[in-house]
């Protein structure tokens, strides 16, 4: 029996089975093929996990991206932040050459920046010996001045790299620091201004409880810190350079003034050698002439001659006091002059002065008058000089009278005693007051001629009361209002 070959060509296509469309009844032969359906190679599952564990992983990558992006957005917010206020910062620092404007500024940043409830900026100050307390915030200015620290280390007990920014020991500062850490007693931040290894000043920030530096801030603050060391240090040579200027200033204004002294007083020299020679050549001629009228038997009678002996006797006299004058004037410059006060009489001392100023020469009809003394206490003077000072006042005040009188007034005061020349004389004007006391100088340069005199006397007058302790002073309203020389001497 011969076998048939399977036909050739192309075989069917197996067709789709057709979506159920409900319950069919079973048949036999489906029944015979009725049990579980196949089960999925393990190759499947395995796979489909892994992805759905990549879809995952890449979820929660997303995730984290997003949150990095969120925060290096927030971190560069608040660098720009950053930078715009050192930016800011920089440009008022440099347009200021004042210490006080640079630390203003600079406090102010740092107290927002860091929201601190209080903060106080030091300066190196008094001559480089401490730190003063030059701004604060959240403090009042009596609390904050009160907190000036030695200097170069402004915390002595404690140990402390002071170029570098740091948080401070709770120790640091002692009881001085109570009212800048406040009732809650937050922790302290050191922030240095140090340039060319000087510190040239520091902050201390009293920090939030919850804020802590970041590092971000810590490069701002070293740029921050770096720019206000710098203005402060330019700011302190400034200071500097214009406290030299303003010494150079005041040094060549006293140059000056002493210059026109200088030239002053070479004038007033020379104007008082030529007075000074015709002073001392006055009375020396009168001596040599009535001395030659008696040689030569030139008088009538033995009164003429006694009367020239005794014009000639006046001018020896006058010569003298000049020469007198002079050597006292030498002595006080050199430091010989000496005074040796001694408990003295007043009213014994004006007898003796009263017959030598009755017998200086006046204008006829001005009157002499003397206060009573009857009750003065003894007073602390040297008798001699006090004698010298009290004859050439009454000279004075007789030479410069013409009418009137010359009056000696003695007062009682606290613990002296004032003695009063009055004159209804020729007075001094209010530029002669000023030049009174001065050497070679007259009250009024233009009487010199006329009323004579070195213009030694009341320069010697003026020493010699203050080497006892004493003072002398001129009250006058003026010319033709009479002078009044007040002098003054401790009670014994």
């Amino acid at each position: 029996m011969a076998t048939s070959n399977p036909p050739s060509g192309p075989k069917p296509i197996p067709q789709p089975p057709k979506a159920d469309s409900g319950p069919k009844p079973a048949s036999f032969g489906s029944m015979a093929g009725s049990g579980p359906k196949p089960v999925a190679p393990p190759a499947q599952r395995s796979q489909g996990s892994e992805l759905l564990a990549e879809l995952l992983q890449a979820q929660r990558q997303s995730t984290l991206a997003m949150h990095e992006v969120r925060d290096l957005r927030a971190k560069l917010s608040r660098r720009s932040h950053q930078m715009q206020v050192l930016q800011h910062v920089s440009e008022i620092l440099a347009a200021t050459s004042k210490g006080g404007q640079v630390v203003s500024v600079v406090l102010e940043v740092l107290a927002q920046e860091f929201r601190c409830p209080r903060a106080v900026v030091w300066t190196l100050e008094d001559g480089g010996s401490g730190y003063v307390p030059k701004e604060g915030a959240g403090l009042t200015r009596a609390e904050w001045s009160a907190l000036r620290l030695p200097a170069p280390n402004p915390f002595p007990d404690m140990p402390l790299v002071l170029f570098q920014s740091q948080w401070l020991d709770p120790p640091t500062g002692g009881a001085a620091f109570a009212t800048l850490r406040g009732p809650e007693g937050a922790a302290l931040y050191f922030v240095p201004f140090e340039h060319q290894l000087l510190l040239m000043g520091f902050v201390i920030l009293a920090m939030p409880t919850d804020r802590r530096v970041e590092e971000e801030e810590l490069d701002s603050i070293s740029i921050l810190q770096r720019q206000t060391a710098i203005s402060l240090y330019n700011a302190w040579l400034f200071k500097d350079l214009s406290e030299q200027r303003d010494a150079l200033q005041r040094q060549t204004l006293e140059l000056e003034r002493v210059n026109d002294a200088l030239r002053e007083a070479d004038q007033l020299k020379s104007e008082f050698l030529a007075l000074t020679s015709h002073e001392l050549r006055t009375p020396l001629t009168g001596i040599l002439g009535f001395t030659r009228l008696v040689m030569d038997g030139l008088y009538d009678d033995a009164e003429e001659m006694r009367s020239m002996l005794q014009d000639s006797y006046t001018s020896g006299q006058h010569l003298l006091g000049l020469l007198n004058d002079i050597l006292d004037l030498a002595k006080i410059e050199s430091g010989r002059l000496e005074v040796h006060s001694t408990p003295t009489s007043l009213g014994q001392l004006l007898d003796e002065v009263k017959p030598i100023a009755e017998a200086y020469p006046r204008k006829p009809g001005v009157e002499l008058v003397w206060s009573d003394v009857s009750g003065i206490p003894e007073v602390m003077v040297d008798p001699s000089r006090l004698k010298q000072v009290l004859l050439n006042l009454l000279s004075n005040a007789l030479k410069f009278t013409k009418e009137g009188t010359v009056s000696v007034v003695v007062e009682r005061h606290p613990g002296v005693i004032a003695l009063l020349v009055v004159d209804t004389g020729i007075g001094v004007s209010a530029e002669g007051q000023s030049r009174l006391f001065q050497k070679f100088a007259q009250a009024e340069g233009g009487h010199a001629r006329e009323y004579g005199g070195t213009g030694l006397g009341l320069v010697i007058c003026k020493h010699l009361m203050g080497m006892m302790n004493g003072t002398i002073i001129l009250f006058s309203e003026g010319m033709g209002h009479g002078s009044t020389l007040k002098i003054t001497m401790p009670i014994a």
